[in-house]
């Protein structure tokens, strides 16, 4: 029986965390200080998920060479 491969999405986390910078650095140019702070933390939590999905795929990968 085949094993069926898991899609790990690590590219919408990426997008996330650029647009989470992007927004984070308008913020700044606001004045609006919590607004960045928000945006930082949202940026980092993006970059952890894609973090993970990265690790999974290179796990899944050293398994089939």
């Amino acid at each position: 029986m085949e094993q069926a491969m898991a899609i790990v999405d690590y590219a919408k986390p990426c997008m996330d965390a650029e647009k989470a910078l992007k927004d984070a650095h308008n913020a700044v140019l606001e004045n609006n200080f919590d607004a960045a702070l928000a945006k930082t933390m949202d940026a980092l939590v993006s970059v952890r998920l894609m973090q993970g999905a990265l690790r999974y795929m290179k796990e899944q990968n050293e398994k089939t060479v």
